[in-house]
């Protein structure tokens, strides 16, 4: 009598959720893809790989490089000429830009704020009780050498909740308050993995590893049959006999030394009558296009368009490339609101109370300015937009003047003061 109770593997079966095919094993146990799974390789533990990857390889920096320059490159707007010194003269451009980029690469920098009359260094910062002259040095160090130590904020309140409350540097025994450092982060990990890697996130690179060595195995190996991509071939009557003694293993050797040289020195190839002559080719087609898909797919993995990450033109007919550049400004802008500002924020506090400057206001330029011909156009359309507004009646010369600087049309340009509408004279009694 057979058992009416399922084990509680067949019960689980009956649940389970996607596509079977019990015929080709497909979502089965059968399926080859059932044994496929995702383990945590702790590549970013391994810095110096990712620092040999760096200076080795040209794809990986390109990688870290590539968006931290286009989001630093045209850099800030300010309201003030006292503002853009002051961002200059501690070089808050170069800051940002250095301390993404060793972000993207090592998973976590940070720039380290030295003050001067603000307490010991192991003390919580007010960063609103800042003095004139306030600054000794502000300085981009990258996870390598910045050691978290001490203990861990478990306040779920605080905004630094998970992250240590002191940090080290690299060959001191000196403690750093965590509100003195502003830390950079490349791929940012749940606070929970965070802790498992030692309070860094992870470096962009790690996704990509096996990508990029593909491409370089691809580059190499086209290479190489390169150097056989034209081969000689000579069939000589009683070979294999000939090769059965040294006599003659020598004879072969230096016949065709002689066969070389005739050929290197006079185009010329000797051969005896017995001996049949032939050149093998090599096709290399598809190899080109196996290259650039592995570099295009490192490009998408990061979200640069080929045209920027390769210097590439766009493929296909009619196109420009330009809807992939509208799209990776957008990204920068909006990385540059979530990465750079916040920093920024506290970064600029700082030198506002060095420099003893009420706080200031800033936008970003453009990422890419436009050419000559496409500015021209540009003010030839908006000019003419807000004159015919002028004409028709709909608005007057010094609204006109208001909306071409909310448009910003003529950043550079003081506008001259309306004259004032003239008024009629009455005539005098006889006029």
């Amino acid at each position: 009598m057979t058992s009416k109770k399922k084990s509680f593997a067949e019960k689980e079966k009956q649940f389970n959720d996607g596509l079977e095919n019990v015929v080709t094993g497909l979502g089965t146990s059968d399926d080859k893809n059932s044994a496929n799974r995702w383990v945590n390789t702790y590549a970013n533990h391994d810095y110096e790989q990712l620092s040999a990857r760096y200076r080795e390889d040209w794809v990986a920096q390109k990688v870290c490089d590539v968006v931290p320059e286009d989001m630093s490159r045209e850099w800030r707007r300010f309201d003030s000429d006292e503002a853009k010194q002051a961002d200059m003269a501690f070089n808050l451009k170069g800051l940002c830009r250095e301390g993404y980029k060793w972000a993207r690469l090592y998973g976590t920098s940070a720039v380290v704020m030295d003050l001067k009359r603000t307490g010991a260094p192991d003390k919580p910062l007010n960063i609103d009780r800042l003095k004139p002259n306030c600054i000794r040095s502000l300085q981009v160090v990258d996870r390598t050498r910045l050691f978290p130590v001490g203990e861990v904020n478990y306040d779920p309140m605080s905004p630094e909740y998970g992250f240590p409350e002191y940090y080290q540097l690299g060959g001191s025994a000196e403690r750093i308050h965590s509100s003195r450092i502003v830390r950079f982060e490349g791929t940012p990990l749940p606070r929970y993995q965070m802790w498992k890697n030692q309070w860094y996130s992870d470096s962009v690179l790690i996704p990509l590893l096996h990508t990029i060595d593909n491409y370089h195995v691809a580059a190499q190996s086209a290479a190489s049959l390169v150097h056989e991509a034209n081969a000689d071939i000579v069939t000589i009557e009683g070979l294999q006999n000939l090769l059965t003694h040294d006599q003659g293993f020598s004879a072969i050797m230096k016949r065709f030394r002689l066969m070389k040289t005739m050929k290197s020195n006079h185009n010329i190839i000797l051969m005896d009558d017995t001996e049949q002559y032939s050149n093998k080719t090599v096709a290399l087609n598809g190899v080109k296009d196996l290259i650039w898909e592995y570099l295009r797919i490192v490009a998408a993995a990061v979200g640069i368009p080929a045209t920027r990450f390769l210097s590439a033109s766009p493929d296909g007919m009619n196109a420009t490339g330009e809807s992939d550049l509208n799209n990776y400004i957008d990204k920068i802008r909006g990385e540059q609101s979530t990465v750079f500002d916040p920093r920024l924020k506290v970064l600029d506090k700082v030198v506002q109370a060095h420099y003893a400057l009420k706080p200031w206001t800033y936008e970003w330029n453009s990422i890419f300015p436009e050419s000559a011909l496409v500015k021209s156009e540009r003010l030839d359309n908006e000019v003419t937009a807000v004159k015919d507004l002028v004409d028709s009646g709909i608005i007057t010369p010094a609204d006109a003047q208001k909306v071409l600087l909310q448009m910003k049309t003529f950043d550079d340009f003081q506008f001259a003061a309306p004259p004032p509408p003239q008024q009629s004279t009455p005539k005098a009694k006889g006029e």
